[in-house]
């Protein structure tokens, strides 16, 4: 609990959190409360931003506020719900590789520095082309790219903690494997696995942006890197639609900036120690 309280009070924790809640609590109100659909044509394409529509409208004449708020809740669910995903798979790769050696941890861990070798972008495009775009296929990409580095992270800190007195004093009275990893091994790593987890979601954020930003994202969904797709397409800069390309961009890098604020805080007040 003192550790809870410490991040609380962080002025890095309360910054990011206050960020990342401030700009989702808009977003679910304006969609609530916004008179106008996500996709219908409500005025002239290319209108700036106005009394009316507060960010203007795109290519089609379609409300770019909308469009923004659907786009930061698409963005923020892909992004936390891959980073949960990523955690676990490290979490259980980690924790296997670094208890069961000899060829369990050597074949683990060379799919590890195999797809750690590939460029991230690289790896999503090929996925991509094979699973499809849609926001499952989408998720499914993030935690294959990245559990491995999770997975590394978490077997060396196993490692460190299955040597500790306590955890040697455990297994001397006849502890079992499993006892040790729920009751030491487990709760030790909580650190771990939270920073790592905040930080797969800042790069599920920049990534997913980066698919749907090529034109790879759900089509049937629009995030804020579909939007600055519409707006390349659309050609949307030469036209002096600066609204298209700045109001999406800001709100990516607020949330990118407000997940790096958060993982900050909890690696420094948990003290995690990244042993690669």
């Amino acid at each position: 609990m003192s550790m809870v309280k410490a991040i609380v009070k962080d002025k890095l924790f309360r910054g990011g959190f206050s960020i990342l809640g401030l700009i989702l609590i808009l977003s679910i109100w304006w969609r609530l409360v916004a008179p106008w659909e996500l996709n219908k044509i409500v005025s002239e394409p290319f209108m700036p931003p106005n009394i009316i529509h507060p960010l203007g409208t795109d290519d089609l004449g379609r409300d770019v506020s909308v469009m923004v708020a659907n786009g930061v809740l698409i963005t923020t669910f892909i992004a936390t719900f891959s980073s949960l995903m990523v955690s676990f798979v490290g979490l259980t790769v980690g924790v296997i590789s670094a208890v069961w050696r000899s060829y369990v941890d050597a074949v683990l861990m060379r799919i590890v520095d195999f797809l750690l070798a590939i460029p991230s972008l690289v790896l999503a495009l090929i996925l991509i082309a094979f699973l499809g775009p849609s926001i499952f296929n989408v998720i499914i990409i993030l935690v294959v790219i990245g559990w491995p580095s999770a997975s590394r992270l978490v077997r060396a800190y196993t490692m460190s903690l299955i040597e500790m007195p306590y955890v040697e004093a455990s297994r001397a009275v006849g502890a079992s494997l499993i006892h040790i990893l729920v009751k030491h091994v487990v709760p030790g790593l909580a650190p771990v696995v939270i920073a790592s987890a905040l930080v797969s979601a800042r790069a599920a954020v920049l990534l997913e942006s980066g698919l749907s930003f090529l034109g790879l994202g759900d089509p049937t969904h629009i995030s804020l890197g579909t939007i600055l797709f519409y707006a390349r397409r659309s050609g949307a800069l030469a036209s002096g639609a600066y609204w298209l390309i700045i109001f999406p961009g800001l709100l990516i890098m607020l949330l990118i900036l407000a997940f790096t604020l958060i993982a900050l805080s909890v690696e420094r007040n948990l003290r995690v120690k990244k042993v690669m």
